[in-house]
């Protein structure tokens, strides 16, 4: 699945695209991704997946290529009550344009996560036992679907493989993000 995404990104960079933008100008805007890798990959009795919220960013590079930079943070989705969990990433963006509405995106970057279990609760301590923790080295590849809601604005829906080299975290996502910019 992994070399899939990546022969795809090296295939559409390589192809020209007759319908690109010209150069000038850039765009970028907050997402909301949703990763399919559950908790319990840490541990049998911690449920439920990542959630992130973020934003991302890309300048003009040449009419079918644009460069840029992007990143987010994340908490449990639907989880465990007895599991904290944490997660923050960043790195450099390319994004291919390969039609007016359908680009291929590639991040590449680093981050950091923890997972912990709750092992009691009163009103004035917690006392948590860490599961795991550390950081990861990100490749994150993506195909992109824009659908323009005004000028300056589009609606934006992606598939894509969360690549950390963190196993346990590896997982398809699911995203929607709202750009504004120069589409």
């Amino acid at each position: 699945m992994r070399f899939i995404f990546g022969g795809l990104l090296c295939f559409f960079l390589l192809v020209p695209n007759s319908n690109a933008e010209t150069l000038g100008g850039g765009k970028g805007g907050p997402f909301i991704q949703y990763n399919n890798a559950s908790l319990a990959n840490f541990d049998k009795t911690i449920a439920g997946n990542p959630l992130i919220i973020g934003g991302i960013g890309f300048g003009w590079a040449s009419k079918t290529f644009r460069i840029g930079g992007g990143g987010g943070g994340g908490f449990l989705w639907s989880g465990s009550e007895s599991a904290q969990f944490g997660i923050g990433y960043g790195g450099m963006v390319g994004e291919y344009i390969i039609s007016e509405w359908l680009m291929a995106r590639l991040m590449i970057g680093g981050g950091g996560f923890s997972v912990s279990k709750i092992i009691s609760e009163t009103d004035t301590t917690l006392q948590v036992q860490r599961i795991s923790s550390g950081g990861f080295l990100l490749f994150h590849p993506q195909i992109v679907a824009d659908i323009k809601i005004g000028q300056w604005a589009s609606l934006g829906f992606s598939i894509g493989y969360f690549l950390p080299n963190i196993s346990r975290l590896q997982s398809p996502s699911f995203s929607i993000q709202l750009m504004f910019g120069r589409i």
